[in-house]
């Protein structure tokens, strides 16, 4: 099954970013320089958008195992595409890429999904206004337009730390009732 290696190479994928997110955030507590600062959401942004990008990977990899899982809609979101006619009646399939916010959001719905349960996030939190929030702090490091873009200070600082908590509490959080529904699904056969 497709699904059985998308689930691998994510778990894979997750363990490694882990360590470099360890690794930043230590380096920019030991020298909070604005280098390690900037380094620290680089590698928290490159986390969040690669597990992400895992997370539809493993869905779509699902949706091919299991073809009934989602909605035709559904897989053209995966898929990150949308489609349209040209002039002449022809279809035209184009890329629709969406925004992270929202793609967490859809992606832990469809995960949860795949296990039979509803899955919601915490959008109670503080710490989902910051995970908001960073990605207009990661957008402004990234494609800075004047220098204070690219400076960080304690509170573009917090705000990355929050999101990086709320996305992990609300991963694990997934995965762990995720894995409650399958092993209560394995007992009842």
């Amino acid at each position: 099954m497709k699904s059985a290696l998308a689930y691998e190479k994510m778990w894979e994928f997750q363990k490694l970013m882990l360590e470099d997110i360890a690794t930043s955030k230590n380096k920019a507590i030991e020298d909070p320089s604005q280098f390690s600062l900037r380094t620290n959401i680089r590698t928290s942004s490159a986390y969040i958008e690669g597990t992400i990008y895992q997370l539809r990977l493993v869905c779509t990899a699902a949706s091919e195992d299991v073809p009934q899982f989602f909605s035709e809609s559904e897989i053209l979101l995966l898929k990150e595409k949308s489609v349209s006619l040209d002039s002449k009646g022809k279809v035209k399939e184009k890329d629709s890429f969406q925004k992270p916010i929202a793609s967490v959001l859809f992606l832990f719905a469809l995960f949860s999904r795949i296990h039979n349960i509803v899955f919601e996030p915490n959008l109670s939190d503080h710490k989902w206004d910051s995970f908001q929030k960073f990605f207009k702090v990661r957008n402004d490091l990234m494609h800075p337009k004047n220098l204070l873009d690219f400076e960080i200070d304690g509170k573009k600082n917090k705000i990355c730390v929050e999101a990086v908590v709320w996305f992990n509490e609300n991963l694990k959080a997934l995965y762990r009732e995720c894995e409650k529904a399958d092993l209560a699904a394995k007992a009842s056969t």
